[in-house]
């Protein structure tokens, strides 16, 4: 897929705080670092460790960048693992808002437990902490946030099951008229790796409902074949208007409301919404 990853945003967001602690700590002057560019970890440490060798730096940087790697295996696996890819609060899906921001808390609690001395387990803390990332990222681009006009963070995720408000069950949240269907043949690739040929899918823009923008209600799309905590099947209601996920792969795209909000990418047949990623 094409566009920011979940694995390309954390090990961006890695280096950065990498560089913010070289700045803090004076191992690198503000002025050395251009905020233009995106460092490698390798990069950074020879700016902070000019006198290294070849063979030092690629010693001394060795451990950071497996954490790191641990860290963007676990985030990635989210979208794979057979109980987390159809959970909705692993992803902000289905309307979960307070099981998504409980769930980024249980793992919060977690990760400062296994960080403690008495109970010291560093590997599951950095798994723990992709997992929590990957669902931090969801929010962002499988919630209306962006729609509502929001241009900072949500500052009560993982801290407050209420993160907000949110439509009410029985809420109409989308609308069809805004959503375009694209049907197109596909390549050899595509079908074997989709399982499906013509391709349909919807592009949309101004999908979500004026009166849900007005209230700066939070809503986000239903998906096919999910499942909560307990394992019972949840479903998009045919009886209101909810958002869908959207995307070649889910069903639910083409009922009512058609489309979807996801914005997850920049192509179009994965991301109704590909013009907000």
């Amino acid at each position: 897929m094409t566009g920011v990853t979940h694995t390309e945003i954390t090990q961006q967001a890695f280096i950065r705080s990498l560089a913010r602690y070289f700045i803090d700590t004076h191992s690198i002057r503000h002025q050395e670092i251009n905020k233009n560019q995106e460092y490698t970890i390798d990069e950074l440490y020879r700016l902070a460790y000019p006198h290294w060798t070849t063979n030092q730096l690629q010693q001394r940087t060795y451990p950071l960048k497996s954490i790191l790697d641990t860290i963007l295996a676990e985030n990635g696996l989210v979208d794979f693992d057979a109980w987390t890819k159809k959970l909705p609060a692993a992803h902000f899906d289905s309307e979960a808002f307070s099981n998504g921001s409980r769930r980024i808390l249980q793992l919060r609690r977690q990760i400062i437990n296994d960080a403690r001395p008495k109970h010291k387990n560093l590997t599951e803390a950095r798994k723990r902490l992709g997992q929590l990332l990957h669902t931090l990222q969801d929010f962002y681009s499988h919630s209306n946030w962006i729609e509502l006009g929001k241009v900072s963070i949500n500052d009560r995720l993982g801290i407050d099951d209420n993160i907000g408000r949110v439509a009410a069950p029985n809420q109409s949240t989308c609308t069809s008229s805004g959503c375009l269907k694209i049907r197109v043949r596909c390549s050899f690739y595509q079908k074997i790796t989709l399982n499906r040929c013509p391709l349909e899918y919807y592009e949309c823009k101004n999908n979500i409902r004026p009166e849900i923008i007005a209230q700066g209600l939070l809503t986000s799309g239903y998906s096919s074949n999910q499942h909560n905590e307990n394992n019972d099947p949840v479903t998009k209601p045919i009886n209101v208007e909810k958002c869908s996920h959207g995307s070649v792969m889910d069903i639910t795209s083409h009922q009512p409301a058609i489309g979807g909000i996801n914005k997850d990418t920049t192509i179009p047949i994965y991301s109704p919404r590909f013009d907000l990623q």
